[in-house]
């Protein structure tokens, strides 16, 4: 194995260097304690790059910060109604008055015109915030204490002419698969909890009579000991009893 990292690490293989060396675990891997680059949103409209980045120079240096700049969706201002003419349509009309057939023809011809001269023109692109952006530290210490500073505070904004509070959003920048590895692992975990919470306590009644409620199925239960919830499962669509539910007690007892 270390003759093998010795001989390929470095190497060009089809035009890319590759890196060879010992398997770390994430956790263990040196880097996964020292990122300085830090995912802010929920950030006010009205910050431009300089408040920003006076938000975060306080815990240290800063080597860039910078608020994520777009350009809004314009919506079309053809109208619900309006249509083109068809060349069906044009074609009747003409028929109808063979005399007016070439004074529209000349009318529409200018009105086109004018219309492909006014489209001409270039809109001005409207360049706003879109609410979330990127701070780099020189180093570590400092991302960190922003982010244990900073994640939740709230800052006064003006959204739709009231001026009301927005709590800002802070933390470690990761990539989208380190992102979603992370929400799965926290999703399993949760799972688990809820799994170990209602182990014992939990029980599935099924063979119920349709005009069995909640409250019923709780008598039923009641004097065995304490209960937390009582339910009937219930179609969706019309309400109706699915004919089980769960009665949950407080103790597996």
């Amino acid at each position: 194995a270390n003759a093998a990292i010795d001989k390929l690490d470095g190497m060009l293989i089809d035009g890319q260097e590759v890196v060879v060396g010992h398997f770390m675990r994430r956790n263990d891997r040196p880097d996964i304690n020292s990122w300085t680059n830090c995912y802010v949103k929920n950030i006010p409209l009205e910050w431009d790059d300089a408040r920003f980045m006076k938000e975060f120079e306080t815990f240290g240096e800063v080597i860039s910060a910078s608020i994520t700049m777009g350009t809004p969706k314009q919506k079309s201002n053809l109208k619900p109604d309006e249509q083109p003419d068809t060349p069906e349509d044009i074609e009747e009309a003409g028929a109808a008055d063979p005399e007016s057939k070439e004074k529209e023809s000349k009318e529409k011809e200018s009105k086109e015109k004018e219309e492909t001269n006014e489209t001409a023109e270039p809109a001005t692109a409207v360049t706003v915030s879109l609410g979330y952006g990127f701070v780099n530290f020189a180093e570590h210490e400092p991302a960190a204490a922003s982010v244990e500073s900073l994640n939740g505070k709230k800052f006064s904004t003006t959204v739709n002419g009231e001026e009301t509070e927005q709590e800002l959003y802070v933390g470690r920048a990761q990539k989208k698969a380190e992102r979603e590895r992370e929400l799965r692992a926290k999703f399993e975990a949760e799972k688990m909890d809820r799994i170990s919470k209602f182990q014992g306590v939990n029980l599935y009644v099924k063979n119920l009579d349709d005009n069995v409620t909640d409250d019923m199925l709780r008598d039923e239960f009641a004097t065995m000991g304490t209960i937390t919830s009582a339910r009937v499962m219930k179609d969706m669509k019309d309400g109706r009893s699915r004919g089980f539910g769960f009665v949950c007690f407080s103790t597996p007892e």
